[in-house]
C-alpha cells in the first residue's frame, strides 16, 4: 500500500489558493488503488471544504497532525492541557497570535492591525510579501477575537490544538523559540521564517503515517511525502520517498528524494505520476 501525505499551501494549492484541474484528476485516479491524504497546518474544516469544492474524498489531517478526519468521521485528535496553554501565552502574548480549537479559531485583539504594526516595527529584514501573504490568507479565515487566554480556557469543553504566532524578526523569534522549548509537553515548528507553530508534544505531520496505518490496519506500507515548507520536515523524515516543490524551502529541497515543478506548475501531479510507477 502506498500511503501518500500531501501538504496544501504552497504544494497542492497554487498561488490563487486553488487545486488545479490536473492535480484533481491525478488525485482521483491514484485514490482508486492507493491511500493519499492531506496533511496541512490549516483547520480541518477548511481542508474539508476545499476537498468538497473539488469533489475529492480523501482524509483531511489538519493543524500539523493534531486532528484527523475521513469525510465526517473523526479519526484522532490531540490537544494541550491548560497549564501548557498559559505558559505558551505568557511568552508569545506580545505578538499577533491565532489559537485553533474544537470551537473554531481565535485571534488576539486587533490581529490584522497588529500584523502590520509589528512588521513595520521589527520586520525590516523581510520582504513585504511575507506580510501580504498573511493578510491574504486571513481573508479566508473567520476567527473570534480574544484579549486574554483565560477567555478561551474558560470555555466549557474547549480543546486547543495549535498556536500560530507571527514574529517577523529572526533574532527575536529564535529567543522566543528557545524559551518555549523549556515548556514540557509541546512541539515547535514553523511554516515560514516569520512564524512559529506550537502543537502538543505528541503531534507532528510525521506521526500521521503511524496513526493511519493503525486505524486502517494497513500492511506493507510504503510512505510518500509531498510538501514545500519547514512544517513538512517531519513528514519528509518519516517517509520512504519525498517530493519537494521547486518553490519549497531550501532545507526541504535538500532532504527530498525528488524535486518537482512548482505549485503553480502542477508539481503534485508530477509527483503522483512518479509514485504511480514505483
Amino acid at each position: 500500500m502506498k500511503l501518500i501525505g500531501i501538504d496544501l499551501d504552497g504544494t497542492l494549492l497554487n498561488s490563487q489558493q486553488k487545486i488545479s484541474k490536473r492535480n484533481v484528476e491525478i488525485l482521483e485516479e491514484i485514490s482508486e488503488n492507493h491511500f493519499p491524504f492531506i496533511c496541512s497546518g490549516r483547520e480541518v474544516e477548511d481542508i474539508k471544504n476545499i476537498l468538497k469544492e473539488n469533489k475529492l474524498s480523501i482524509p483531511a489531517i489538519g493543524l500539523n497532525g493534531a486532528v484527523g478526519y475521513d469525510c465526517e468521521k473523526r479519526l484522532f485528535e490531540f490537544y494541550f492541557n491548560h497549564l501548557s496553554m498559559e505558559e505558551i501565552n505568557f511568552l508569545v502574548s506580545d505578538f499577533p497570535t491565532k489559537i485553533y480549537t474544537n470551537y473554531g479559531s481565535f485571534e488576539s485583539s486587533e490581529y490584522k492591525t497588529k500584523l502590520k504594526e509589528i512588521f513595520n516595527e521589527i520586520g525590516n529584514e523581510f520582504s513585504i510579501d511575507e506580510l501580504n501573504y498573511e493578510l491574504e490568507y486571513e481573508k479566508s479565515i473567520q476567527s473570534a477575537s480574544f484579549n486574554h487566554i483565560n477567555e478561551i480556557i474558560g470555555i466549557d469543553g474547549i480543546k486547543v490544538y495549535k498556536f500560530f504566532v507571527f514574529i517577523p524578526n529572526r533574532n527575536i523569534k529564535s529567543e522566543i523559540k528557545e524559551k518555549l522549548e523549556s515548556i514540557h509537553g509541546i512541539t515547535i515548528t514553523e511554516s515560514s521564517e516569520v512564524n512559529l507553530e506550537i502543537v502538543p508534544h505528541n503531534v507532528s505531520k510525521g506521526l500521521v503515517y503511524h496513526h493511519l496505518e493503525k486505524i486502517y490496519g494497513l500492511r506493507n506500507v510504503t510512505k510518500f511525502a509531498i510538501g514545500d515548507s519547514l512544517n513538512d520536515l517531519s513528514l519528509f523524515e518519516n517517509s520512504d520517498f519525498s517530493f519537494a516543490m521547486s518553490n519549497g524551502h531550501p532545507m526541504i529541497k535538500n532532504i527530498a528524494t525528488y524535486i518537482t515543478s512548482s505549485n503553480d506548475e502542477d508539481g503534485v501531479a508530477e509527483a503522483l505520476n512518479i509514485i504511480s510507477t514505483m
